[in-house]
């Protein structure tokens, strides 16, 4: 069964995967070790992560069974693998551009659809996933689109690296004045906030595919996948009754992204009730995480097959 909706996740402890130590320990070690040497070793110590973190390589197991029913059990195991190591592979280049200023070479083949995004007179409000590089395309969308983008995040889990990551973002905000964060947390009134800046003519940028914390979520099915999916922003989409485009990030390689922009999936003029907007956006978010599944990063449960019920 997938958890449910806005069940709480308990504080991560300092030293774990979600704590601030890894982090640093990376950073010390891209400091003194050859780039190369840093992405050679990527892949034993992911190998060592992925054997150690038995809850988290469990939920994307899981995740993929249900996402993945072909995959017998050892192809499903060195499938969890692959996530993990893409997560690594991202998290290096992410290092390397915020902490050692390295540039990120940026893909946008649907120019004329980002044309139309950016001219559009009003507030536009986008969809996105857990893949890619969010933060770092974030940033260079923001640099490129020439108008206010509101990006929406999850804090950390620990103390110690919503610290790290708080100041890591502040540099990039910086960088990057039309970039503005905001952290979704339970006593905080976001959805009122958002509304006011879309009706404003800025964007706003959302994740839709993870339910964690204190996120109220929601489940719904497609093509057999029983999805649990933030209600929030579908809500926000349905009051705020502007364009909705879905934005996928992929890595292409080192220090290498592309950044795939989708046709709206509401335009802005009808009244969609948000369940209406979970059933269009759900296809789309479906067809991403079956074809780049290994580039989903989603630690937790959040799929199962009808079957399974």
């Amino acid at each position: 069964m997938l958890p449910p909706a806005g069940d709480s996740v308990p504080p991560a402890p300092a030293g774990g995967l979600h704590g601030a130590f890894l982090t640093r320990f990376m950073l010390f070690w891209m400091r003194v070790l050859p780039r190369a040497l840093c992405l050679f070793l990527a892949r034993p110590v992911t190998l060592l992560v992925w054997l150690l973190a038995r809850a988290p390589r469990r939920a994307v197991c899981a995740n993929l069974k249900a996402l993945k029913p072909e995959f017998g059990p050892l192809r499903n195991a060195h499938a969890s693998y692959r996530v993990f190591l893409q997560f690594a592979l991202t998290y290096l280049d992410r290092l390397s551009h915020l902490h050692f200023g390295e540039d990120v070479e940026w893909d946008v083949p649907e120019k004329a659809r980002f044309d139309a995004l950016r001219e559009h007179p009003g507030g536009v409000l986008v969809f996105t996933v857990h893949s890619g590089n969010y933060d770092l395309g974030a940033a260079v969308f923001a640099q490129h689109f020439g108008r206010a983008l509101n990006m929406v995040r999850v804090p950390e889990r620990s103390e110690g690296l919503q610290e790290l990551r708080a100041a890591e973002l502040r540099g990039v905000a910086r960088d990057n004045p039309l970039l503005h964060i905001h952290y979704n947390e339970s006593a905080s009134h976001l959805g009122l906030e958002l509304c006011r800046r879309l009706e404003a003519g800025e964007a706003v940028a959302v994740q839709g595919d993870r339910v964690i914390i204190d996120v109220s979520g929601v489940e719904m099915c497609h093509d057999g996948v029983r999805y649990c999916i933030p209600r929030g922003p579908l809500v926000l989409a349905e009051i705020a009754r502007v364009p909705v485009w879905p934005i996928f990030l992929l890595r292409l390689g080192v220090m290498r992204y592309r950044i795939h922009i989708g046709e709206p999936f509401c335009d802005g003029h009808e009244r969609v009730r948000a369940d209406e907007v979970g059933r269009r956006w759900l296809p789309l978010l479906h067809a991403f995480v079956s074809e780049h599944w290994d580039q989903w990063f989603v630690f937790e449960t959040m799929l199962r097959r009808d079957s399974e019920d």
